[in-house]
């Protein structure tokens, strides 16, 4: 057998785990975003919530990429503030007096 067989699954894993960096390192769309936060906003609502329940907008600073407000049909409203990668943010704080 000869030594570069040994170097075949090593050159492989190397292959794998790039693809991985790679897939990682994307960002996610408007509509996977949109569609994670409708999933856990069905998690916590009451019943007769529906993924149709939220919308989306951009906001305009820069470190906030959207806001997704989920309205149930009894008035309560979910807001979940988005980064620039999908990640879940605080809720921003007013302007200081």
């Amino acid at each position: 057998m000869s030594k570069g067989f040994f170097f075949v699954p090593l050159a492989g894993l190397v292959v794998f785990t790039a693809y991985l960096g790679v897939r990682a390192g994307e960002v996610p769309s408007e509509t996977d975003i949109i569609n994670r936060y409708a999933a856990a906003y069905l998690l916590t609502a009451p019943d007769g919530a529906q993924p149709t329940d939220c919308a989306a907008a951009p906001h305009p600073e820069d470190s906030i990429r959207m806001v997704i407000n989920c309205v149930h049909p009894s008035g309560l409203t979910t807001t979940y503030f988005v980064g620039p990668r999908g990640e879940a943010l605080p809720q921003p704080q007013g302007p200081s007096a």
